[in-house]
């Protein structure tokens, strides 16, 4: 095509020949440019400065949409940075309002010091508070183990103290061997004050650990008691509303056969629910059997349908005592018999019950 230009590529340039044919090749685009599009160019130039031009507008106005967006979002932030504190009373944060602004940051800054540090005791304490906790467990286990040891191991020893010395005769033995005598009596006083002691501490610990047990129980007797108070308020809501319903269940459990102590020990909320259950069904039950009976004249059928009455066939039966018009019967025969009939007899005697 004419304006075109043949271009030659040699086969080995350097650095600087590249450079050099480079911009060669870009001389030449440019003049065909201008030669063969300059009608377009103008218009790809005017369309080109519109384009500039919206994307100036486009640019200038989305930062403007970004100012607004932050503007609102920073005034909430604004406006909860210089409120009061959420925990603070509401005569507190009337009287924030009366703080003037520039000292409002200064008070801040404190109350959140302030809060940070009563944080901090307070997880120091709890951390005290527990490890005190488990040393006291760790000393309840020390004395509870003691305890039991003591209840098993008590008696044996005090068994094996009397065996040793009971065969001794002391008497014989200081008048044969006075020395034998005191240094076997020494020894005999030691062990005996030994093993006292070992019974004092003992029984001190067994103390502690039924002392310790009672006051769990206490403790989970009220935690279930509150439980059940809190489902049944109207059986337990008040202390003598517990304590009539706690006489009725104790008394209930008593009559069907479970001993005292074992009512006593009974404190689980299911348990308590599951003896309160059977004790008002037998209590409906008992209100129904007696307003029926009241009705009808006898005693009600609360467990179901009553039987129906079996009906023997042939004819019906003369209404009366059976016992006796068998026996009449009887009489009647024997009487016809002459007296002779020992079978009428033997039953005669059998039916009037001689």
């Amino acid at each position: 095509m004419q304006g075109e230009k043949e271009t030659t590529t040699p086969e080995s340039v350097d650095v600087a020949g590249a450079v050099a044919l480079m911009d060669g090749l870009a001389d030449d685009a440019g003049e065909a440019g201008r030669q063969d599009g300059s009608a377009d160019g103008g218009n790809a130039h005017e369309e080109g400065g519109e384009a500039t031009e919206q994307q100036t507008e486009g640019e200038e106005t989305e930062p403007a949409d970004d100012q607004e967006g932050e503007s609102e979002q920073a005034e909430p932030e604004a406006a909860e940075a210089d409120a009061a504190p959420d925990f603070w009373s509401a005569e507190d944060k009337a009287a924030w309002d009366k703080v003037p602004p520039e000292l409002r940051p200064i008070v801040k800054k404190y109350e959140q010091q302030r809060v940070s540090f009563v944080n901090e005791k307070a997880r120091e304490a709890a951390q005290l508070r527990e490890q005190a906790q488990q040393e006291v467990r760790k000393y309840a286990d020390t004395v509870d183990q003691a305890a039991r040891w003591w209840q098993q191991a008590g008696p044996v020893l005090q068994q094996a103290f009397a065996g040793k010395w009971q065969k001794v005769n002391w008497s014989k033995l200081a008048e044969k061997n006075p020395a034998e005598y005191v240094k076997l009596r020494a020894e005999a006083e030691t062990e005996a004050g030994l093993l006292a002691e070992a019974e004092r501490r003992g029984q001190q610990d067994i103390r502690a650990a039924h002392q310790r047990a009672e006051q769990a129980f206490q403790q989970a007797r009220h935690t279930e008691h509150a439980k059940v108070a809190a489902e049944l308020p109207e059986f337990f809501g008040t202390a003598e509303q517990a304590a009539r319903t706690y006489d009725a269940l104790g008394n209930y459990l008593f009559a069907q056969g479970i001993s005292a102590d074992r009512i006593n020990q009974i404190h689980e909320a299911p348990i308590i629910r599951l003896a309160l259950k059977a004790w008002r069904f037998d209590q409906a039950q008992k209100k129904a059997s007696t307003a029926l009976a009241g009705k009808t004249g006898q005693a009600a059928n609360t467990t179901g349908n009553a039987t129906p009455t079996r009906v023997q066939p042939g004819p019906a039966a003369r209404t009366g005592n059976r016992a006796s018009e068998a026996a009449r019967q009887v009489g009647e025969r024997f009487r016809r018999s002459g007296g002779t009939s020992i079978a009428d007899a033997a039953e005669l005697i059998r039916l009037n019950g001689l």
